[in-house]
């Protein structure tokens, strides 16, 4: 697994974490990033993931609301939630490719999750995408342009 995809999975995790047990963030980003050996560029880029999604969880929730046609919120499982917010934290705040965000969220699903929240999940992601530019403009977001 490549380090970008280490770290999708390491902030995924540490969010699903946070969820479930409602502690300090820090502990458990830290918990998440030293349980295993991981160079600095996973751990770095697990961490700004992390803390996006928590500096921006109400807009990430709000987005899954609006294109989780016919799903509530609080009706989505945890783990299908944390992936989400990765994955869409990604493709607003990052210059990633959609096509690389989208898959990597079908592959943590495949992983993680249930079958039938595949098309889900890759339902929520394609509406979000074809809507990018106008979300990012909405929300007065500038994507980064990270390192290869």
């Amino acid at each position: 697994m490549g380090k970008r995809s280490t770290a999708r999975k390491l902030a995924m995790q540490a969010l699903y974490q946070y969820q479930v047990q409602k502690a300090n963030q820090e502990e458990i980003l830290d918990y998440t990033l030293t349980k295993d050996q991981y160079i600095e560029e996973t751990r770095s880029f697990a961490a700004e993931i992390f803390n996006g999604c928590i500096d921006n969880m109400n807009m990430l929730d709000k987005l899954i609301a609006d294109y989780a046609i016919d799903w509530k919120l609080d009706r989505i499982a945890l783990i299908d939630k944390a992936i989400l917010r990765v994955a869409i934290w990604e493709m607003l705040f990052t210059d990633t490719s959609i096509k690389v965000i989208i898959s990597e969220a079908i592959e943590l699903i495949r992983k993680y999750s249930v079958y039938e929240a595949i098309k889900f999940i890759n339902g929520v992601l394609g509406g979000i995408a074809k809507n990018r530019a106008d979300i990012q403009k909405r929300e007065r977001i500038t994507p980064l342009c990270l390192p290869e």
